[in-house]
């Protein structure tokens, strides 16, 4: 088991996995339900790290641990995600081509395939 350091106190601890030790680790599962019940009770107010802390009198480390380890996201507002809009650009183009190529194959639904083609259409 590797020694590290608590990314959060600074403490040194053995790893098992993750990055802060288990003190931390429990000061913020306590945390998280107040955190997210604060968050919900003002769903309409746009929050930073920064605010939260101070509006709930905990340390900004302690929030922003929550961030860094997945139990809050951060909401980036308008900015639009350019993953995002290069899968949604990506999708429509298959789409288009898959009814262009149904189309296609309806036109030719008359025609030979490729082992009528190559081996001749006689049975037998």
């Amino acid at each position: 088991m590797p020694l590290l350091a608590c990314r959060l106190c600074g403490k040194i601890f053995n790893s098992i996995g993750g990055r802060t030790c288990q003190a931390c680790h429990a000061r913020l599962d306590d945390l998280y339900p107040r955190v997210r019940e604060y968050l919900r009770d003002n769903a309409k107010m746009a929050f930073s790290v920064d605010s939260i802390a101070e509006a709930m009198e905990v340390e900004i480390r302690d929030i922003q641990g929550l961030v860094d380890l997945g139990y809050l996201d951060r909401d980036i507002g308008s900015q639009p995600d350019p993953e995002e809009a290069r899968r949604q650009k990506l999708a429509k183009e298959l789409e288009s081509s898959l009814k262009q190529m149904k189309g296609e194959a309806a036109k030719s639904k008359g025609s030979t395939s490729y082992g009528q083609q190559r081996y001749g259409d006689k049975k037998g």
